[in-house]
């Protein structure tokens, strides 16, 4: 199992595009960038409350819910894996790993960015929380994960970024987990936590699976 933003995908290369684009498309000025890149918070933000700042900064008067449909859009249809994530996943496929993506957000949202990247042609999952009624860590959506991709969780992993999310899940249903770390996180963690394995990325992280499977 795996989680999608920041462990499948890299974000912040995605979002500084966006606002690059989106400050010269109103006129505003080319040094806010920094300042949008905080706001953001590494998407962590409330998407209405950052985007109501960001038009409030700029003077980019349009309903904050038309601003987020277009927001939206625009970033989930930039997913991209890059070919070694790929490679990695391929070999995760050869080792006999049913592949799963375990995902917190909106169904429309989090579809898009994997329709966008290809993942649903790599995966034998997806389970999304809006869509599964469950967000990570609640043990029902590694659960519903397990089910769909025809395995169990008896011997499973997952791959985070998030430890209260990713890793704190994995432990409640006893699934092992490597720790995607990165050097960007904008979160603070209060579980406590720990993961098995910790990794720079999603392909060192199923390298690292698979040396300590074999």
């Amino acid at each position: 199992m795996s989680d999608l933003d920041d462990t499948l995908v890299v974000r912040p290369p995605l979002f500084r595009a966006w606002a690059e684009q989106f400050l010269a498309s109103v006129g505003a000025p080319a040094d806010l960038l920094e300042w949008v890149i905080e706001q953001d918070r590494g998407g962590h933000r409330p998407r209405k409350e950052f985007l109501g700042a960001l038009a409030a900064r700029t003077g980019y008067d349009v309903p904050v819910d038309t601003f987020l449909d277009s927001y939206n859009e625009a970033i989930a249809g930039s997913y991209r894996l890059t070919g070694d994530t790929r490679a990695a996943l391929a070999a995760a496929r050869a080792a006999g790993w049913s592949l799963a993506v375990v995902t917190n957000g909106p169904t429309d949202v989090q579809s898009r960015k994997v329709e966008a990247s290809g993942l649903a042609d790599l995966v034998d999952a997806l389970c999304i929380s809006e869509e599964v009624g469950a967000r990570k860590p609640e043990p029902l959506i590694f659960e519903t994960a397990a089910r769909r991709s025809g395995a169990t969780l008896q011997g499973a992993w997952m791959v985070g970024d998030n430890l209260d999310a990713d890793i704190a899940g994995a432990q409640r249903v006893g699934a092992r987990s490597v720790w995607v770390k990165r050097d960007y996180d904008w979160l603070d963690y209060t579980s406590g936590t720990e993961p098995d394995l910790v990794a720079e990325s999603f392909p060192d992280a199923v390298r690292q699976v698979l040396e300590a499977t074999r």
